[in-house]
């Protein structure tokens, strides 16, 4: 783990021990969701102070489907 990574994993974790209230022995808890978090900037493309995060792996927009034709339908009376 490179140093920045890991100064930054220990402030969040800190910053989340704070946060719920300075709990005792959750210090594991903390560092694991302050790992998810890193993680998941990690994933996307974000500014180096990390205020604007695009994703990179956006879903692709729904085409909208085509309409619905009855060709063949019984009903349908050719001629």
């Amino acid at each position: 783990m490179s140093s920045r990574r890991h100064e930054w994993i220990s402030k969040r974790a800190y910053a989340i021990w704070e946060e719920q209230g300075r709990p005792h022995g959750r210090d594991d808890e903390h560092w694991r969701q302050a790992v998810a978090e890193r993680d998941a900037l990690e994933r996307t493309q974000a500014s180096v102070d990390g205020r604007e995060v695009l994703v990179k792996f956006r879903p692709k927009p729904q085409r909208p489907g085509m309409p619905r034709q009855d060709w063949g339908h019984p009903s349908t009376k050719v001629g």
